[in-house]
C-alpha cells in the first residue's frame, strides 16, 4: 500500500513536471543521472541487503555498515566531481559537468542511509519505511521540484528534488532509529558486512548496465529532445512497475526468505505463490497500459509526447517481465546464490546488447524500446531456469502459477480495446482513459471471480486473511472479497491446505 502511494505521488510528479519542462532538459537531466545511478551502486554498496540477509547480527555490524556507507558515499561524491567533465566533453554537452557534480552530493546521504533502510526491512517495520520513503518524495519532488520548475529552474528542479528527497530520508530514518554510528577500528566486522554487499553489488550492476544501456545508445543515435521523450515513456511506463512495485514485491520477501533460507519446501511454497499472485495483478495491467498507451500518454504526459505513445507498450510488459525476475533475484540472494544469479544478469545484457546494436542501424526509436522488453524476458527465463535448480521446480509448477496472468492479460486487453472504439469517436481524451482504467478494472474482476482460476482466487484470499484486510464476517471489505474470489472462507482454507 505504501507504494502504491508512492506510485501515485510519482504518477502527480511526472503529470505536472512534464507540463513545465521540454523535452530537451528531460535529456540533460537523463545523461546525467546514467553516471550518477552508476556510482549509486557503489554508494549502496549492498549493504542494507547486507544487514537483511546476516543471520546474526550486532551493534558491531550496524556500526560498521554505517562508517562503511558514510566513507563510500564520499568516495563516490569525489569521483563524481572528477569525471563530470570528462562525461560532458563526450556528448559535447558542457552543462552536464555541473548538473552531475550537484547531483554527486547526494552520495553521501544515500550511503548514510543504507543502514537505517536495512533495519527497517529486517524488523519488518514496513509502515514507517514506507511512511518515510513516501512523505520524502512528496517533499523532495512535488513540493521542491515542482515549485522550482514553476519558478522557471528548469533541470536545477529535477536536481533538488533528488537532493531533497535523500537527504530527508537519511535524517527521518536515523531519527527513527537512533542506530549506532561509532566507528569500528577493527577490519572483521567489515569484512562479513562488506563482503556480501560487494558480490551483491556486482549482480546489481549489471543490472544498472541493462537499465542503462539502451538510453546511452539512444543518446549517442538521436538529438537531446528525442532522448527526452524515450525517458519520459520508460518513466511513465517501467520505473512504476519495474522498480516500486519490485520493491513493494521483494523487500518483504527477502527478508522472511533470508529466515528461512535452509528450508527448501517453504521456499518452492512461497515462491510459486508470490509469482502467481504478482503476475495475475500485474500483466492484466501491463496489458491494460499498453492498449490505452494513447490515452494514458495524453493524460498524465501531455500532447506534446506523442513519440512516447509507442515505447509505452513495450515498457510495459518489460517492467512485468522484471517484477518477476527480481522476485526470483530474491530468492537467489537470500540463499547466497550471488554467482549464478549474476549469470542469469549477464543472459540479459548480453541479449540486450545485442538488440540495441542492431536498432541502432535501424535507426527506429521503438526498437530500442523493444530491446529492453526482449532482453527483461530473457533474463526472466533464465532466472527461471535457476529456481529450476535451486527449488527443484518442475515446468508443469511454473505453468500452473503464470497461466491466470496470461488469461487475466487477453481478457483485460480485449475488454480495454473494446471499450476504446467505444469512446474513441465522440469522447475527451480524459474521458476516453477513465473508461478504459474502469473497464479494465472490470475485466480483471470478472476473470477473477468466473475464469478458471482456482489457485490464485485462493492465493489471493489467503493473503488478504494474513493481512487482516478483510474485515469483520458480513463486513463491507470481506464481501467485496467475495464478490471477486468467490466464499473467502472456503478459498483461505484451500490455500492453506495446498
Amino acid at each position: 500500500m505504501g507504494q502504491a502511494t508512492l506510485v501515485v505521488a510519482i504518477l502527480a510528479y511526472t503529470a505536472v513536471i512534464s507540463r513545465l519542462l521540454d523535452p530537451a532538459t528531460f535529456g540533460v537531466y537523463a545523461l546525467a543521472t546514467l553516471v550518477v545511478w552508476f556510482m549509486d551502486y557503489f554508494a549502496r554498496m549492498g549493504l542494507a541487503s547486507a544487514i537483511v540477509q546476516k543471520p546474526e547480527l550486532t551493534d558491531t555490524d550496524v556500526r560498521a555498515a554505517s562508517t562503511a556507507g558514510i566513507v563510500l558515499g564520499l568516495g563516490c561524491c569525489a569521483l563524481t566531481w572528477v569525471v563530470a567533465p570528462l562525461f560532458a566533453a563526450a556528448f559535447h554537452m558542457p552543462a552536464l559537468t555541473h548538473v552531475m557534480r550537484v547531483l554527486g552530493v547526494g552520495f553521501v546521504f544515500e550511503g548514510w542511509s543504507m543502514t537505517g533502510m536495512g533495519l527497517f526491512i529486517r524488523q519488518l517495520r514496513f509502515r514507517e519505511l514506507s511512511i518515510i520513503t513516501t512523505g520524502t518524495y512528496m517533499l523532495g519532488y512535488l513540493v521542491v521540484g515542482v515549485s522550482l520548475a514553476a519558478a522557471g529552474a528548469g533541470v536545477w528542479s529535477l536536481v533538488a528534488g533528488v537532493l531533497v528527497s535523500n537527504a530527508s530520508q537519511a535524517v527521518w530514518q536515523y531519527a527513527k532509529l537512533r542506530h549506532p554510528i561509532r566507528p569500528v577500528v577493527t577490519w572483521g566486522p567489515y569484512a562479513g558486512v562488506c563482503g556480501y554487499g560487494a558480490r551483491l553489488s556486482g549482480t546489481h550492476l549489471i543490472d544498472y548496465l541493462c537499465s542503462n544501456l539502451d538510453t546511452l545508445v539512444v543518446a549517442r543515435v538521436f538529438p537531446s529532445a528525442v532522448l527526452g521523450q524515450y525517458n519520459r515513456g520508460y518513466s511513465l511506463a517501467f520505473n512504476p512497475i519495474g522498480y516500486h512495485v519490485a520493491q513493494a514485491s521483494t523487500n518483504v520477501v527477502f527478508s522472511s526468505l533470508s529466515r528461512i533460507q535452509e528450508d527448501l519446501g517453504r521456499l518452492r511454497r512461497v515462491y510459486l505463490s508470490g509469482l502467481t499472485v504478482v503476475a495475475v495483478i500485474l500483466f492484466p495491467v501491463c496489458a491494460g497500459m499498453s492498449v490505452a498507451a494513447t490515452e494514458l500518454v495524453r493524460t498524465v504526459l501531455g500532447s506534446q509526447w506523442g513519440l512516447a505513445v509507442g515505447l509505452v507498450p513495450w515498457f510495459a510488459f518489460g517492467a512485468g517481465f522484471a517484477v518477476l525476475s527480481k522476485l526470483s533475484r530474491a530468492v537467489a540472494e537470500a540463499r547466497a546464490e550471488l554467482n549464478r544469479s549474476l549469470a542469469a544478469q549477464g543472459v540479459q545484457l548480453a541479449v540486450l546488447g545485442t538488440l540495441l546494436l542492431l536498432s541502432a542501424g535501424a535507426g527506429q526509436l521503438w526498437l530500442f524500446a523493444a530491446s529492453v522488453a526482449i532482453g527483461e524476458f530473457a533474463r526472466l527465463l533464465a532466472y527461471l531456469a535457476l529456481m529450476r535448480r535451486i527449488l527443484a521446480l518442475r515446468l508443469p509448477d511454473v505453468a500452473r502459477a503464470l497461466m491466470p496472468a496470461v488469461l487475466g492479460s487477453v481478457a483485460v486487453a480485449l475488454f480495454v480495446a473494446g471499450i476504446r472504439q467505444a469512446f474513441l469517436a465522440w469522447a475527451p481524451t480524459v474521458v476516453v482513459f477513465a473508461a478504459e482504467v474502469v473497464a479494465g478494472a472490470v475485466a480483471l474482476a470478472l476473470c477473477l471471480r468466473l475464469g478458471p482460476m482456482r489457485e490464485a482466487r485462493a492465493e489471493l484470499a489467503r493473503r488478504l486473511d494474513d493481512a487482516g484486510m478483510l474485515g469483520r464476517q458480513g463486513g463491507l471489505r470481506r464481501r467485496l472479497a467475495t464478490a471477486m474470489v468467490g466464499p473467502v472462507a472456503s478459498a483461505v482454507s484451500q490455500a492453506r491446505e495446498s
